[in-house]
């Protein structure tokens, strides 16, 4: 059951970090250790702000305590229980392994494509053809370690990703989670390559709403996170905050305080203080829980849900996917009805109203070609043509949380990156004088 699951889950957590202990302050061996609740490196030190945002006023997301628990759909009464209690459900095996032969075969050409661009430009020794997947980013990264990131950058939609995203069984969930009666899907999708040893992809403590607009914080927007291979505690699989969605409210975020990356991170002390209501901020060990996942199992979460990516210690790469599914507009409209991400490029609409335009079909052509990295970054003046082969991130985001000095000392090129771009562009007066802030 998956109770049970859970639980030797949490067991093998357990055993893990027995095998890594970590003592306050330092962790041992090189294993890449994020959340503020653990930092990375030498002596510990309270982190240094760089940029102080105000605090943010928005009330709480309340959809999810009207959740109907009798709506027909995929999804059984209990599993829609779980949702509601919970704040995820775990689907084993969602998708066949044809769609995601499908998937690796579309990867693998993403990978060839970008092998023969980095050899082309000398910052690869070999085209290494002869290794599979995992193997060949692997090793690509040993010559160029900014490959990974370069490869996960890339904001053009593969077809067999695009079958995954928009499957009418993921849809008919949707609607019955209460999304709709429209169902469109955010630009804000990932492919994901988890390596050992490698801080850009290890995900810290955090909720999504922390990469949305505060406009649709109180908005049902469906994460669905996808294991395109076995996902276990040792390559770093999912860990979520079992009722972290209950009081619907967004933590307060930061980012570069134990990263040196471009991620939101939230402490586990301000989860317990300001999402669990615990009076002494301590998590309850007991409300972390460990998801192990074979390959095409999938976790549906909203945007409130506290959730991270555990660190990898495997030889091999997890690759996994997800994506985000919502209505179609928002109480409080972007600049066009489809804005979910900063008006830099529209969701996608997948189902129309039944009741309104029950044949839509989706126009994959224009929206699967758009780079919305590329969008990003022109936002943030960064520039750059796509062979300059440039592994920083920046992102709208960063408007809105306290950017901090690394805890270890640390420098963080996604930071200065971002703090080099036109100030007038980074201001959030801009949401406060709309009100959404």
């Amino acid at each position: 059951s998956t109770s049970k699951m859970f639980s030797v889950a949490v067991g093998l957590q357990a055993v893990f970090e027995r095998l890594f202990p970590a003592r306050r302050g330092e962790i041992a061996t090189a294993v890449p250790v994020v959340g503020r609740n653990i930092v990375a490196g030498s002596k510990r030190h309270e982190p240094t702000k760089r940029i102080e945002r105000p605090p943010h006023r928005l009330p709480p997301a309340t959809w999810h305590h009207s959740l109907d628990l009798d709506a027909a759909g995929p999804l059984s009464r209990a599993q829609l229980a779980d949702f509601k209690r919970d704040g995820f459900v775990f689907l084993p095996e969602f998708y066949s392994t044809e769609a995601l032969q499908n998937v690796q075969q579309d990867v693998e050409k993403m990978i060839d494509n970008l092998a023969k661009r980095l050899h082309r430009a000398g910052k690869i020794n070999d085209l290494y053809e002869d290794l599979d997947w995992t193997s060949r980013l692997l090793r690509m990264r040993q010559d160029f370690p900014g490959a990974p990131v370069v490869l996960i950058k890339g904001g053009v939609l593969p077809v067999a990703l695009q079958g995954l995203f928009s499957d009418p069984r993921i849809l008919d969930i949707a609607s019955q989670l209460g999304v709709g009666p429209d169902i469109a899907l955010n630009p804000a999708w990932n492919l994901r390559a988890k390596m050992p040893s490698h801080e850009e992809t290890v995900v810290p403590w955090h909720q999504d709403n922390s990469y949305w607009e505060p406009r649709i914080w109180d908005e049902e927007v469906l994460t669905v996170w996808v294991a395109l291979v076995d996902a276990t505690v040792e390559n770093g699989c999912m860990q979520m905050v079992k009722g972290g969605h209950l009081s619907g409210k967004t933590a307060s975020h930061t980012i570069g305080t134990s990263t040196s990356t471009w991620y939101t991170e939230v402490s586990e002390e301000v989860i317990a203080a300001e999402l669990m209501g615990s009076p002494n901020g301590v998590l309850d060990p007991k409300d972390k829980v460990t998801i192990p996942a074979k390959a095409g199992s999938i976790l549906i979460f909203p945007g409130t849900t506290p959730h991270r990516s555990l660190n990898s210690v495997s030889s091999n790469i997890r690759w996994s996917a997800d994506f985000r599914l919502h209505r179609k507009t928002a109480a409080r409209p972007g600049k066009t009805a489809l804005d979910w991400f900063y008006g830099l490029k529209e969701s996608l609409l997948l189902r129309g109203d039944p009741a309104k335009d029950p044949g839509h079909t989706p126009d994959w052509g224009s929206w699967a070609t758009v780079d919305r990295t590329e969008l990003q970054d022109r936002a943030a003046n960064k520039g750059g043509a796509p062979e300059t082969f440039d592994p920083v991130v920046v992102g709208p985001w960063m408007d809105l949380w306290d950017l901090e000095e690394d805890v270890r000392g640390l420098p963080n090129q996604h930071i200065d990156t971002y703090l080099r771009s036109d100030p007038s562009t980074r201001d959030p007066q801009r949401y406060i004088d709309k009100g959404h802030w």
